[in-house]
């Protein structure tokens, strides 16, 4: 008896490449040995989760990788009780933490102020800005990790425990007398802290903007959030049952979904694809391309949108 074979037949090119374009958390792993500077350094452990480009490893090669235009995407894990030790980059670097709290500290000479961040807060760090963060928590820290560059350079390190002694790298450089560590204040008239805050950004202060379409934006970098350069980064809640129909920017944009699931649309010459995705899936709409977003869940979900400019919105998002 002959056996048939059933062949599927092959997934339209639409559907191909919007699932080209998808980074599914499932379907990585983290690299925990994805940052050379901590090589032999068992205080500095973190792992990585690249969606699109490097970020700050020299990985940029990854098969799972999408290629990164004005921005990187990845996620890192940071145990407790270790550092990055202080470091900057030639380009903005922002945090969005996800799980935990962590500690941010900005390098002022040998003067350090410390910032702790829990979920959904978000610190822009400048270009040429050092810097460094560390889990003082009781759990692990996730955050998002994005880079102001398609292409960045390797960190520059200015405390690191391969030079300097171990106890000063984990308090990032600063001075061991009093006064050389600083809670981060807002409020203060001091000129380090005056320079530090515009770039601090608490979930909890975020103003929602209610769209017509009927979702709602909270800025982060951008115009009524932090001053922004290379890219705008806004958190989306999308209430059950809400969609948007398809539009079109001149440059990338990202949804990286932080809560709920999240349908993504594709649309050309009268073509549409669609899937969904959950919690820490990512989707990467390349400039030029209809898109669109749903909610078909059963609760309000969120994702940040990553925009490839720094330029307010000029998109008029309509209801679906």
């Amino acid at each position: 008896m002959s056996v048939v074979k059933l062949v599927q037949p092959a997934a339209p090119a639409l559907e191909q490449e919007i699932r080209a374009f998808t980074g599914r958390h499932t379907g990585k792993a983290f690299d925990w040995d994805a940052f050379p500077g901590s090589r032999g350094f068992p205080e500095l452990e973190r792992a990585q989760m690249r969606y699109i480009g490097g970020g700050g490893s020299p990985k940029t090669d990854d098969p799972k990788t999408l290629k990164a235009d004005h921005f990187t995407l990845s996620l890192v894990n940071q145990p407790v009780g270790k550092y990055a030790p202080s470091h900057s980059h030639e380009v903005v670097e922002h945090f969005l933490v996800l799980q935990g709290v962590l500690t941010v500290g900005w390098v002022y000479g040998d003067k350090v102020i410390e910032a702790k961040l829990g979920p959904k807060d978000v610190v822009l760090n400048k270009s040429g800005r050092p810097h460094g963060f560390r889990n003082d928590g009781i759990e692990p820290v996730l955050m998002s990790i994005t880079v102001g560059s398609g292409t960045p350079q390797p960190p520059v390190y200015v405390c690191h425990p391969k030079n300097k002694d171990a106890e000063v790298a984990r308090r990032f450089g600063a001075g061991a007398g009093p006064g050389k560590i600083v809670d981060f204040d807002p409020a203060s008239s001091d000129p380090h802290q005056k320079d530090m805050a515009p770039y601090v950004m608490r979930y909890a202060d975020r103003t929602p903007v209610w769209e017509k379409a009927g979702f709602a934006r909270l800025a982060y970098i951008g115009e009524g959030g932090a001053p922004p350069q290379r890219y705008r980064m806004e958190m989306i809640h999308l209430p059950r049952g809400v969609g948007i129909q398809a539009y079109t920017r001149a440059v990338e944009d990202v949804y990286f979904v932080i809560e709920g699931n999240v349908t993504v649309g594709w649309e050309e010459d009268g073509e549409k694809v669609e899937q969904r995705l959950g919690t820490k899936d990512m989707q990467f709409n390349p400039a030029g391309r209809r898109h669109y977003f749903r909610n078909d869940g059963v609760t309000d979900a969120q994702f940040m949108m990553l925009v490839g400019t720094p330029d307010p919105e000029t998109v008029e998002f309509k209801a679906a």
